[in-house]
């Protein structure tokens, strides 16, 4: 699902990755970064471009400002745990550097599009779906677990069991 940002939320997300990479940098936080094409800005800024579309998606209210690590939920939907994952390539999969880093209820994967303000929503996997179908992998820095594309669940079904669940609760 292609989602384009507002100018607004473009120039937000763009405020705060400067801010993210200036706190992180100050603090002495190192990057994680594998891709050495890529600065550490560029990270950031596509990291909460995703967030936001997903939380556009999802009607989320999301605080693209916030600061801190998070613990493994970049926001929640409900009583429902979100970890976004973002990628430069539209192809792109999703991925886990271990099972155990997998800490949300579910994950979100969004690309990057060849416009800078229109990200895709690629789908999401809950924790269990994502342990029973990820392979393992080597993309060049160790191995790691993918789930391609084609194996992720409908963006529209995490909306439609989060509503399922909020109306069995009453």
């Amino acid at each position: 699902m292609r989602v384009r940002l507002s100018r607004q939320e473009m120039a937000n997300c763009e405020q705060a990755a400067a801010l993210r990479w200036q706190l992180a940098r100050a603090s002495g936080v190192a990057n994680q970064r594998k891709d050495k094409g890529r600065s550490d800005a560029d990270l950031d800024l596509i990291g909460i471009k995703a967030e936001t579309a997903v939380a556009k998606v999802l009607d989320v209210q999301h605080n693209v400002f916030q600061m801190g690590v998070d613990s493994g939920a970049d926001m929640f939907l409900g009583d429902i745990s979100i970890d976004v994952k973002s990628t430069f390539y539209e192809k792109g999969k999703m991925l886990f550097k271990s099972l155990d880093a997998f800490r949300a209820d579910c994950c979100v994967l969004v690309t990057a599009t060849q416009d800078a303000d229109v990200m895709n929503v690629a789908g999401y996997s809950s924790k269990a779906h994502f342990e029973k179908n990820a392979e393992t992998a080597d993309l060049g820095h160790g191995p790691c677990f993918v789930m391609t594309q084609d194996r992720l669940r409908g963006i529209e079904s995490l909306w439609a069991y989060y509503k399922t669940i909020t109306l069995d609760k009453g």
